[in-house]
């Protein structure tokens, strides 16, 4: 992938830089003029959820990305705010919506549908000054986008572990929950050794609202009965009226069947109707010894406040202390959860790095520079250095060539899996602990190895490249240069 040019534009005024195949330096000669954000801008016209400098808000400019890839040719993209990006393609234009349509965005420019690949280039191919340089396997790209190897290395070696992660994330959820639970358990424990004492007027209160809530469920209940049989009754009585029967008595008269002659039926409904009003008044009686249960109970909670100054402490110790909990089981099922996490981590670490010829390529590579660097030699860098999360035995110089190195493996691993090569975009390589001969053996990989590759670095310094283009900013970064 090339990056061709990028068009900025803040109000009235804009600028246009072009970038080259080859070497391109992102010069000033004092800090803090835009190099950084020239860098940003260019991964936020690709679409990422790149964080404001302190002097520019992207999604108050215009900003218009060309570049080159592989699979798809040339492609324009511009973004003019936060949630969309218009892409063009052979004069065809489509809009991608942001974050939601991210992964489809970067399918058509790094030319792969693995989500574990997309969600990790980034951290590839781009250096931030700030947290790039001690960024090896996981940890913060820039902004809120993150970084992992395992991830990276299932989607460039094609192994699935979606099931068991999925499963690992769910076991997370819930021992988090049980450690909470657990810490509330310990927490009521306490309470039951001390002197808190339960107000036994609040229990008893609340046996009782409890008890009026049945009784007010059963009354509701048989009035719904009582109402279903009336209504059907009425429109009994109401058919038989409707069809107009005719009956014979044994002395041979004839007369027609009314809702009025039909016996017993009426004294039926008479006696539903006063069960009825039995049973509203009782459901009334209830009903209001039950708000005034409430009521009392609501009073009770403000006295306490008020009169004796409770805390929230002393209301959530109350509450606590009522809560049946058994620190013995939620702890045993801490345990069993603790014990199914670590298996089904293990599960995934197997399945990521067993056999794995991609974690061979990158491994070899990481310690072939290493030790070009000064890093050690192939005694004191083991091949499972890739994976290392002991941070604390690197700093200074060490922790930057050792990002470097990683960077570089990680760069040929994507090129060997998808026939890509990517931009190597270093944001201020000469760090302050960085002497330029430690500098100049990183450039000196970067022109025997990478050649082919597009290299952009954001730095006050110059560095030794046959050739190399100059992007200059003055001043401000957006601002008209004649030369561009």
């Amino acid at each position: 992938m090339i990056f061709e040019s990028i068009r900025l534009k803040e109000g009235f005024i804009e600028r246009k830089i072009l970038f080259a195949e080859g070497v391109n330096l992102i010069h000033s000669i004092k800090n803090s003029r835009g190099k950084t954000t020239l860098l940003r801008f260019m991964l936020y016209a690709l679409g990422y959820n790149i964080p404001n400098t302190k002097k520019i808000k992207f999604n108050n400019c215009e900003v218009e990305l060309v570049i080159e890839c592989e699979k798809s040719g040339v492609i324009s993209l511009l973004r003019c705010s936060d949630i969309a990006v218009e892409v063009t393609i052979d004069s065809e234009k489509q809009t991608f919506v942001l974050p939601e349509q991210q992964n489809e965005l970067h399918k058509i420019i790094f030319g792969t549908e693995n989500v574990d690949i997309l969600r990790n280039l980034l951290g590839t191919f781009y250096v931030d000054q700030e947290k790039g340089w001690t960024l090896l396997n996981r940890g913060v790209v820039i902004g809120s986008i993150h970084f992992n190897i395992e991830e990276l290395i299932r989607g460039l070696s094609g192994r699935d572990c979606s099931e068991l992660i999925q499963k690992e994330a769910r076991l997370s959820r819930e021992l988090t929950k049980y450690r909470q639970m657990f810490s509330i358990a310990q927490y009521r424990e306490t309470l039951e050794a001390g002197e808190l004492v339960t107000d036994s007027y609040e229990e008893e209160s609340d046996i009782s609202i409890n008890q009026f809530l049945l009784h007010q469920k059963r009354l509701r209940a048989e009035l719904r009965r009582i109402d279903s049989t009336l209504a059907n009754n009425k429109r009994f009585k109401q058919f038989v009226a409707d069809m107009k029967l005719l009956v014979q008595s044994s002395d041979g008269s004839i007369f027609p069947v009314t809702e009025n002659n039909i016996v017993g039926l009426n004294d039926a409904i008479d006696l539903l109707i006063a069960k009825r009003k039995m049973v509203s008044a009782e459901f009334a009686t209830v009903t209001a010894q039950l708000e005034r249960l409430e009521k009392e109970k609501d009073s009770e909670y403000e006295q306490v406040a008020f009169y004796k100054s409770a805390s929230l402490l002393e209301v959530f110790d109350k509450r606590i202390a009522k809560m049946p909990m058994n620190p013995i089981a939620i702890k045993n099922e801490i345990n069993r959860l603790e014990k199914e996490l670590k298996s089904i981590r293990n599960d995934i670490s197997t399945m990521t790095k067993s056999n794995n010829s991609v974690v061979s390529a990158i491994s070899q590579n990481i310690v072939k520079y290493a030790i070009e660097l000064g890093l050690g030699d192939k005694g004191s860098i083991p091949k499972t250095y890739l994976f290392t999360s002991n941070l604390k035995e690197l700093s200074g110089a060490v922790l930057h060539k050792t990002a470097f190195a990683f960077r570089l493996a990680y760069i040929i691993a994507i090129e060997d899996a998808l026939k890509i090569k990517l931009p190597i975009i270093l944001d201020s390589p000469s760090g302050k602990e960085v002497d330029q001969a430690n500098v100049k053996l990183m450039m000196e990989i970067i022109k025997r190895d990478f050649v082919d590759h597009q290299i952009i670095i954001a730095s006050i310094f110059n560095y030794d490249f046959d050739e190399i283009n100059n992007i200059e900013i003055k001043e401000h970064l957006i601002e008209v240069c004649e030369n561009e």
